[in-house]
């Protein structure tokens, strides 16, 4: 049995479950701008601890996985770009959006694409990239406020395309059948919290959790 695909199995398991743990509450309150660090850091680490938007970063890696390696490119490429675009969109409107229940849809849906080893053609799979990086940048946009927001959303496009290119990297190191397995069941996992989310985003609070 290769020992290295079952680190990097265990290791990608112990991202989503820890992701798992934290990411219902982080979801339930608007991220703030992150101070002291400058504009580019800020969206790096806004990016790192926007918990449900590494859940689907993670989730639409083990599905690209299963498609050819040459493609790996263009998704990552077409999250970073969208990233961006959603920051100056968002701040464009200049309203403060609430996209939870968005970026949870996009969560069950790249989980789901995931746990079925789902493989219909290149568009479904550019498009979910492309619609994650977009909401992504557009839900981060409230925390620039008193930043630069092309340093911002550089810091955060470049986080984006770092998880995602390394939860690729993982998964494709997966090549044991027991690992894919357990790829399918983390992406299980993602589509199975991205629905705990969306009900979430659905109740009325009123207060922090």
């Amino acid at each position: 049995m290769d020992m290295s695909a079952r680190r990097a199995a265990i290791r990608l398991a112990s991202l989503i479950f820890g992701l798992s743990l934290f990411l219902v509450p982080a979801t339930a309150e608007a991220h703030s701008a992150i101070e002291g660090i400058g504009s580019f850091w800020s969206g790096v680490v806004h990016l790192l601890t926007s918990f449900d938007q590494l859940a689907f970063l993670v989730g639409l890696a083990i599905w690209t996985s299963y498609y050819d390696v040459r493609r790996d490119a263009r998704v990552i490429g077409a999250t970073f770009v969208a990233f961006i675009a959603g920051v100056f969109l968002a701040v464009g409107i200049g309203a403060q959006l609430n996209l939870a229940g968005a970026v949870a849809t996009l969560m069950i849906l790249v989980g789901l694409a995931g746990a079925v080893r789902l493989r219909i053609g290149a568009a479904p799979l550019f498009g979910l990239a492309l619609a994650g990086g977009l909401i992504g940048g557009a839900a981060s946009a409230d925390a620039t406020t008193g930043l630069s927001v092309g340093l911002f959303s550089l810091g955060g496009s470049i986080s984006s395309a770092s998880v995602l290119s390394y939860g690729l990297l993982a998964a494709r190191c997966v090549k044991v059948e027991w690992g894919r397995i357990a790829l399918r069941a983390g992406a299980s996992w993602i589509a199975a919290v991205g629905l705990i989310v969306l009900a979430a985003s659905f109740s009325p609070h009123t207060g922090r959790m």
